[in-house]
């Protein structure tokens, strides 16, 4: 558009309104004819729609039919805004034109430009119809789900407008619409808090594990290749008249070691997995893909196929396969000698409950737990720390939540034991024999805290904060955690891809074939890593979150609890009993060592925070 082209009074399109040419120059004096303000704008700013002059500016309304007669007429083909204007209203005039505009912007019969205009097909009207009607359903549902929503009456044909806030709960969306229309923060904890309050979550939903990724791979069984027999390649040892006890938790349903005596030398017996997760083959992809076993209150989802457990736990079958360690250790806790072999064993299945009278009147079991202490002393001597604090068991079954505390048992400590012994013995064998390993090592920890006269669970907690991080590493390390030289988990290869790993290395070794060299398992901890972290915190989290949810449901709950160390203003506390620590203001800020009552537990879910009231 040129500046000569333009006439005082002119119709012009601006910003979507009609406006008045007043005075042309560099650039145009226009008045918008709805509110009479006067702008000046550029001419690129602005159409023409109409030469003018614009007097009197009443857009008229076609008349019924008009605007479907017109498009049918032209069905598909270009028009101009004059010639819609003049098929309209049979006249063409500044007003005549505006309407005409308005319902090109309308955009359900005809669509385009001031200077392009296009009559809709037949089909194309059918189709958009069809979509403002969807568009205009959808905007009734919104409001009514609005409504439902103020009255916290949500229905189940609701879920498709929950589902978005759910995938910000779970940690898979970014935003919700229903969040930003109620002004709240786009956040996890604020999408959980809301679907609570429309009672569209239960309290018990634990989202932890689904937003760590967990609970979600849908990795399909590995087909064949699991039957156990036929992938041994040699004559497993018999040690089926070695009396062997595999000793864990009542509700243990993987037993993957057992411990013997043979009047020499203390025998930890393992799951013999690697004879059929052989490096490389589908079930190996398998475990290392789900890193560990996920032990929840509520579920448990396997490193292994399941049924691979029947076969493979020790104790399960009337015989059980098993690669076993036999291991010389003297009466000072001094590993002296290591010999691996597979073999197959008759295992006893005991609880720590039922085994803990068996230690001092089993004369095999009382020999194994003056050994246990042995080396339990060694290590205390070469630096190892020993933190005791709270353990519980929580387990939930249907809606009942039960929190355990674990008993100190001497029998759960013998056990322990034994298994730090296997893995020192096979990190002294594995550096002997030059085979690259996922060796466990933890650096020296900080300046030791001083405990003297503290309350003994505070000094634990004092403990706790100086230990540095564990690490896996392809090369002997030291463990000072543990007060060994090096140290190698070899004990529960159904539960932990590492171990297996270890596994699959001692097998190539004893069957004359080359083991993996150090990248492959370098390569091997990369993997599982990321994983494993994810599987402990979702562990970590999904504990909290049921212990939470049981004092939600008992807001009754009373009971004791001790300040374990000062953080600034706020005190954090222990109960024991619920094995929960949690960060509180307290009055008169006590010491740590302090004892109190405390009652009317108030939980926030979403945020995994309780605060106590303590008793006066």
């Amino acid at each position: 558009m040129t500046l000569s082209s333009l006439t005082s009074g002119a119709l012009l399109l601006y910003k979507n309104q009609p406006a008045r040419l007043l005075k042309s120059g560099d650039k145009l004096e226009i008045e918008i004819i709805p509110t009479g303000a006067v702008k000046k704008v550029r001419p690129k700013d602005v159409d023409q729609l109409h030469p003018g002059p614009v007097d009197r500016f009443s857009p008229p309304a076609p008349a019924a039919g008009e605007i479907d007669e017109a498009r049918e007429l032209l069905n598909g083909e270009e028009t101009s805004l004059h010639d819609l204007a003049d098929l309209l209203f049979g006249r063409v005039a500044p007003d005549t034109v505006w309407s005409a505009w308005q319902v090109v912007v309308e955009g359900l019969h005809f669509q385009g430009s001031p200077h392009r205009i296009r009559a809709r097909t037949a089909s194309e009207f059918q189709a958009e119809q069809e979509r403002r009607k969807a568009r205009q359903a959808r905007r009734e549902s919104w409001q009514a789900f609005l409504e439902r929503v103020e009255r916290k009456a949500v229905i189940e044909s609701d879920r498709e407008f929950l589902e978005e806030v759910e995938k910000v709960a779970l940690g898979g969306g970014r935003e919700s619409r229903l969040l930003q229309h109620l002004g709240r923060q786009q956040s996890k904890e604020n999408a959980h808090a809301l679907l609570l309050e429309l009672n569209w979550w239960p309290e018990s939903f634990n989202p932890h594990p689904r937003r760590l990724g967990l609970l979600t791979e849908t990795t399909d069984e590995p087909a064949g290749s699991t039957v156990f027999p036929q992938a041994r390649r040699e004559e497993p040892r018999d040690l089926t008249g070695l009396a062997a006890y595999a000793i864990d938790d009542e509700e243990s349903h993987d037993p993957d070691d057992a411990i013997s005596f043979d009047g020499e030398r203390l025998w930890v017996h393992v799951a013999d997995v690697a004879a059929i997760a052989t490096p490389g083959s589908q079930l190996d992809e398998y475990a290392r893909e789900r890193s560990a076993t996920l032990y929840l209150p509520e579920t448990t989802r396997t490193m292994l196929p399941e049924r691979l457990t029947d076969t493979l736990g020790l104790g399960l079958q009337e015989t059980s396969p098993a690669l076993s360690f036999a291991i010389t250790i003297d009466e000072h806790g001094t590993i002296r000698d290591l010999e691996i072999v597979p073999s197959r064993i008759r295992a006893q299945r005991l609880s720590y409950r039922e085994a803990e009278p068996k230690l001092e009147t089993n004369p095999e079991l009382s020999k194994i737990m003056a050994l246990a202490r042995a080396h339990r002393e060694r290590r205390r001597r070469a630096g190892a720390v020993e933190i005791d604090l709270p353990e519980c068991r929580i387990r939930v079954r249907g809606e009942e939540i039960r929190i355990t505390p674990l008993q100190r048992y001497k029998s759960r400590e013998v056990v322990s034991e034994t298994m730090l012994i296997a893995g020192a013995a096979t990190a002294i064998y594995a550096e002997k024999h030059n085979l690259a390993m996922p060796y466990a090592g933890q650096a020296p920890p900080g300046e030791l805290p001083e405990t003297e006269g503290l309350d003994p669970l505070a000094a634990m907690f004092a403990l706790r904060r100086t230990m540095r991080p564990g690490r896996i590493t392809a090369s002997p390390q030291p463990h000072a955690g543990l007060g060994l030289e090096s140290y190698i988990r070899v004990t529960s290869p159904l539960r932990r891809y590492l171990d297996l790993c270890a596994h699959q290395q001692l097998r190539l070794h004893l069957a004359g074939q080359q083991p993996r060299e150090e990248k492959d398992i370098i390569q091997a901890i990369a993997a599982v890593g990321p994983t494993g972290n994810r599987i402990r915190q979702a562990e970590r989290l999904s504990n909290r979150h049921w212990t939470l949810v049981y004092l939600k449901r008992h807001p009754e709950w009373r009971g004791q609890g001790t300040v374990v160390a000062e953080w600034g203003r706020k005190s954090l506390l222990s109960i024991p009993a619920l094995a929960l620590e949690w960060e509180q203001n307290l009055p008169g800020n006590p010491l740590p060592g302090t004892t109190l009552e405390l009652h009317s537990p108030r939980v926030n879910l979403p945020w995994l925070e309780v605060l106590f009231r303590p008793a006066q």
